[in-house]
């Protein structure tokens, strides 16, 4: 596979080595040989958002559930929204103008329902795809979390900018519908009675 001119990447203990060891940590089980496919263009900017993209899956619930626990629900979702809405623009950051964003497209290009329904919407570059793409966003905001935006909104072409306001003010509509509407409902409808009753 064409490598982009970019350098190797062997975990040799190197200031990219360890970049790379760090973000192949990061990853779930059973990405193995697909690690070792995008290993080889990695730059220290994609194993970043790599790396901090599992620390926000990892951490992105109990923070909300916090959030809403401590501050209450809407300001509480508001909250999450602002921290979401950082990390939306790092991630656009470190994913745009990526070469190695190629080796993410191979991967997407294996799964069904992003082969099926964006890919085909990323690659129309004439009216209807942009329309397509504009009619994509609320879905886009409203579905994916900061990471996966970034992504996406790579995958459509749709750089600077836009892309930070898409993303960064997207993150707001996102939050209060899963951690205000969502989560909040949970939390003050079902957990929160249930501790009160219970301890």
């Amino acid at each position: 596979m064409k490598n982009f001119g970019l350098s190797q990447h062997s975990g040799d203990g190197s200031p990219s080595g360890r970049e790379a060891t760090a973000a192949a940590d990061a990853l779930p089980r059973g990405w193995t040989r697909r690690w070792r496919r995008l290993q080889r263009n990695l730059t220290p900017r994609l194993g970043s958002a790599l790396v901090l993209w599992r620390v926000e899956a990892q951490l992105s619930t109990p923070l909300a559930l916090a959030a809403v626990a401590w501050l209450g629900r809407w300001p509480g979702a508001l909250a999450i929204g602002a921290l979401a809405a950082v990390l939306s623009g790092i991630f656009v950051f470190l994913l745009e103008g990526e070469q190695p964003i190629a080796e993410l497209r191979v991967w997407a290009e294996r799964q069904a329902l992003v082969r099926r329904f964006l890919l085909p919407i990323a690659d129309r570059q004439d009216r209807r795809g942009t329309a397509m793409r504009l009619l994509a966003l609320p879905l886009l905001v409203l579905l994916f979390g900061p990471f996966w935006r970034g992504l996406i909104l790579v995958l459509f072409r749709i750089r600077g900018l836009r892309a930070y306001l898409v993303t960064v003010v997207g993150s707001f509509p996102h939050a209060l519908f899963w951690v205000g509407l969502v989560l909040g409902g949970i939390w003050e409808g079902l957990l929160w009675p249930f501790i009160k009753s219970h301890f």
